[in-house]
């Protein structure tokens, strides 16, 4: 099974989901991806500009373009790559990703990277988030 395909913003956002989104399809599709990730965290992630693997079930996609090209969207996405220090195409196991998240994202703070996030007040990301504190750190 091959590598899944993000975005920078649906880093975090993976762990706030909470089985709510577009549509049944784009809810099912999320599922799926965290679920994966989840079992297996040695899941290559490469980070993309643009739609990527949640999007694929997004009711706004018309064959692989975004039919509802929000510039907040790729400015979020700027924001959580420079926090991360992540360039467009950076690729890693997923394991590695989340000791990232865990040591440069305060999930109390996410208003600094997430500003004009439709789903930032409902504080399902800082709620995961947090949860990152019990990741172990990466083996040298």
């Amino acid at each position: 099974m091959g590598g899944i395909r993000l975005r920078a913003h649906h880093l975090l956002c993976i762990h706030g989901f909470r089985g709510q989104g577009y549509s049944p399809l784009f809810v099912a599709n999320m599922a799926r991806l965290v679920h994966r990730l989840e079992k297996s965290p040695e899941t290559s992630i490469q980070v993309v500009n643009g739609p990527d693997d949640v999007c694929s079930a997004c009711p706004h996609m018309d064959e692989g373009t975004c039919n509802r090209p929000d510039q907040r969207v790729d400015e979020l996405d700027q924001r959580v790559r420079a926090k991360l220090g992540f360039e467009e195409g950076y690729s890693a196991e997923w394991a590695s990703i989340l000791v990232i998240i865990r040591d440069r994202i305060d999930p109390f703070r996410l208003e600094d990277v997430c500003n004009g996030c439709r789903w930032l007040d409902l504080d399902y990301c800082t709620n995961g988030l947090a949860g990152l504190a019990d990741v172990p750190a990466a083996e040298e």
